[in-house]
């Protein structure tokens, strides 16, 4: 494994946490809210960034024990979790060494480490989605780190692929399933994502559905029917195409 991102290294700190599972603390880099420089957002929302990609330090990963989770989950484990993760991740789990910044491969890891996790403790689909959305917005910005490395590039755009076919599975799951808000988005947002993912996969029908009934919502808000209005001269773009 690469040894973090030196590059990093003036735009993060070490955030103390204490670990829910095993109770050690430790530190886990977490980029400042200052440094942090949003510049745009592609269609599926993924957010773009300046300087440094926050992508790569959203999961919290307890170097103890292994259990990992988005920082907005890390906190939250309930005891039968806590047991869970105790019986299928720590007993393998061997104590890694901690980093003050992370590569993209370093990333990429923690999130398969978090997304295990969600798996083992039994996690909501929507957990699991979301894991697997940041997953391939992080797949991408790697690919776009890259220069005249095509085998590379290609093998990532194929993960990239699949981890969205998982995340709109997921989603599609915990929209019947859970109450809303998912993952701190509303149904209106829930509905623009399935809508973009939709028509990534060629689903033109659906996504054609789900941005004409967002613009039709008088309760959704300027900004996110202006982008399913953006999406929805997509949609008809590529279904011509």
């Amino acid at each position: 494994m690469t040894g973090g991102c030196p590059s990093d290294g003036e735009f993060v700190f070490g955030k103390k946490w204490t670990c829910p599972v095993c109770e050690k603390e430790f530190k886990n880099p977490t980029v400042k809210s200052s440094k942090a420089r949003m510049i745009g957002s592609d269609m599926d929302l993924r957010p773009v960034y300046e300087k440094i990609n926050p992508l790569k330090y959203e999961v919290v990963l307890c170097p103890h024990c292994g259990y990992s989770a988005l920082e907005r989950y890390f906190s939250t484990v309930t005891q039968v979790q806590k047991q869970l993760i105790q019986s299928n991740i720590c007993m393998a789990y061997k104590p890694r060494e901690e980093k003050e910044t992370f590569s993209y491969e370093d990333g990429f890891m923690r999130y398969k480490m978090a997304l295990i996790n969600t798996m083992a403790k039994q996690a909501y689909d929507s957990e699991k989605a979301y894991v697997c959305l940041k997953t391939a917005w992080m797949l991408r910005a790697w690919r776009e780190s890259l220069d005249d490395e095509p085998e590379k590039q290609q093998k990532l755009a194929a993960q990239e692929e699949e981890f969205l076919k998982n995340a709109k599975e997921g989603f599609t799951q915990a929209n019947i399933k859970e109450d809303y808000p998912l993952c701190g988005m509303d149904e209106t947002t829930i509905d623009y994502l399935l809508a973009a993912l939709s028509s990534h996969f060629g689903e033109y029908e659906t996504a054609m559905k789900l941005v004409s009934g967002i613009i039709a919502n008088r309760e959704a808000g300027p900004r996110i029917k202006d982008r399913a209005r953006d999406l929805k001269e997509e949609i008809v773009r590529q279904s011509k195409d």
